[in-house]
């Protein structure tokens, strides 16, 4: 994948006013068909632990800006607890600082004592697809599992918007298995085109979950859906949570889904366990689709 192009790419996706066209990067015939999910609105913060504040470190040679939350009920009793990393969106903001409270709204979805969740920051320069962004997420996983009682086959990795390029990047060069990844409004073929989705070998190892919204204002769902559809029927560990009416912010689906998006890290769902030893597994480099570098349609909103 060249740099400049991916740049350029991510240049325009991250204007917010446009989408690259993605035409050439799907293919015309219709894969398989996506269920739709059901939406329900069960309160959010439903019998859940108040979490404690989060902690802000800087961290890296560029001094990132991390936060951290402490399993909100206390470390487990017994053996360790597992690690989420939370991939925020506008991951080319001029904000170096958004990772202090980005993963924060996801507190509310989660076991309390089961897992310390944690967000790096991204921004112009450091998108996370780019090896800066990258480094920042492995500093901070590396961060984790050596200063905290972190299970390191229990490393999972949450996405929003241009954060899911994030996840879908580290799947691909990352230096440590996932086992449980969820992307919430994301656009993968930015990162991996429908030619290059088949054999990924990686991907089969723990579970993706795409929630994804059929009013999604940046990604439009005739593009995205048939990618997400090949994607499922390649990988039986993969699932789409389709919403015709859903949106694109992630506070639509806190509002009508919580509680779909509690089931991601229910303490039941077992699916995924990684292994510790599959740390330097060999990586695979995403490549650019063709058009993605063009520029956007005029007036595309």
């Amino acid at each position: 994948m060249r740099a400049t192009n991916l740049i350029a790419c991510l240049a325009l996706f991250a204007a917010a006013v446009s989408v690259p066209s993605l035409a050439t990067a799907v293919p015309q015939s219709s894969p398989p068909a996506v269920p739709l999910a059901t939406a329900s609105k069960s309160p959010a913060s439903a019998n859940r632990i108040q979490a404690p504040p989060a902690l802000h470190l800087r961290l890296g040679l560029d001094s990132v800006a991390c936060g951290i939350s402490l399993p909100a009920g206390g470390p487990p009793k017994r053996g360790k607890a597992g690690l989420i990393i939370w991939l925020h969106g506008g991951m080319r903001s001029q904000n170096r600082e958004k990772g202090f409270e980005a993963h924060r709204g996801w507190l509310d979805y989660i076991p309390p004592r089961r897992y310390y969740v944690c967000s790096p920051s991204a921004y112009t320069g450091a998108e996370w697809p780019t090896p800066q962004g990258l480094a920042h997420i492995e500093f901070l996983i590396d961060y984790m599992l050596k200063n905290y009682p972190i299970d390191p086959g229990d490393v999972n990795m949450v996405g929003v918007s241009d954060g899911s390029l994030g996840v879908v990047s580290y799947s691909l060069q990352g230096s440590r298995p996932l086992r449980h990844r969820v992307l919430i409004s994301s656009v993968p073929q930015l990162v991996l085109p429908m030619e290059s989705l088949p054999g990924q070998v990686r991907f089969t190892q723990g579970t993706w979950d795409f929630v994804q919204g059929g009013k999604d204002r940046l990604f439009p769902a005739d593009q995205v859906f048939p990618y997400l559809s090949q994607f499922q029927s390649l990988y039986p560990n993969a699932h789409v949570h389709a919403f015709p009416e859903g949106e694109h912010d992630f506070s639509w689906y806190a509002e009508h889904a919580p509680d779909l998006l509690r089931t991601f890290f229910e303490a039941t769902r077992t699916q995924g366990k990684a292994s510790a030893t599959e740390k330097g597994a060999s990586p695979a480099k995403p490549v650019l689709g063709p058009g993605l570098d063009q520029k956007p349609a005029q007036n595309q909103k």
